[in-house]
């Protein structure tokens, strides 16, 4: 039976945005090569993105506990390496905001609208992430011996999909504290200590860059 295109694995949506952006780099486009970087960046994450939610609308919790356990398994190597890449990402932005200074003012404004699009992409892929590595770990620890459940506890009696662990993940992406949802493995507090140092983080970044764009832009 031939699969629905939205049905991808992790590996698949990445193989997908490597080469979305890499095809991006190369178009011939009047950028600085950072900002060709970015560009590429931003329909790379896009493209992840797209394909991340689109499998969340189209599967339902049964079919969220079968992919999970079995075909989507997120494997901690490729977990890293995006998120490595989001970090990647924000240096880049950093790079390249020093480097528009000597650009026209119309292209110092491309510029930097192609920043605050990097980061706006890198927060959202960054969150979508940790909430497939949450739907991973909570039918992982379903399947092992222990008081703790999944280690995530829903309110209500109905069993999580992708969008309730979507719920969990950017809750904890945008205050860095988990709300309704409990917390009830110690594997799932360390994932999830992880996942608030981090969002925090790159949350203080974004508020530096922002500053550093309008001291910029006033001067």
């Amino acid at each position: 039976m031939r699969k629905h295109f939205s049905e991808t694995t992790s590996h698949q949506r990445l193989g997908y945005a490597i080469a979305a952006a890499v095809a991006t780099t190369w178009l011939p486009l009047p950028l600085t090569m950072q900002g060709r970087v970015l560009l590429g960046w931003c329909v790379g994450a896009g493209c992840f993105l797209v394909l991340s939610w689109w499998l969340a609308v189209e599967f339902d919790a049964d079919r969220t506990r079968e992919r999970a356990q079995a075909q989507d398994q997120s494997r901690m190597i490729l977990f890293l390496l995006v998120l490595v890449l989001v970090l990647a990402s924000v240096a880049a932005i950093v790079l390249m905001l020093q480097s528009v200074k000597g650009l026209s003012a119309a292209q110092r404004t491309g510029h930097l609208i192609l920043a605050m699009t990097a980061l706006a992409c890198s927060w959202l892929l960054m969150h979508t992430i940790f909430a497939f590595r949450y739907a991973h770990r909570y039918y992982q620890e379903l399947l092992e011996p222990g008081p703790n459940g999944g280690g995530l506890d829903f309110p209500g009696k109905l069993e999580p999909d992708y969008f309730d662990f979507m719920y969990c993940a950017y809750v904890v992406g945008m205050t860095s504290q988990v709300s309704d949802v409990q917390v009830t493995s110690r594997e799932m507090r360390r994932l999830m200590l992880i996942h608030s140092v981090t969002s925090f983080a790159f949350n203080m970044v974004v508020l530096a860059l922002s500053i550093n764009v309008i001291a910029g832009a006033i001067q």
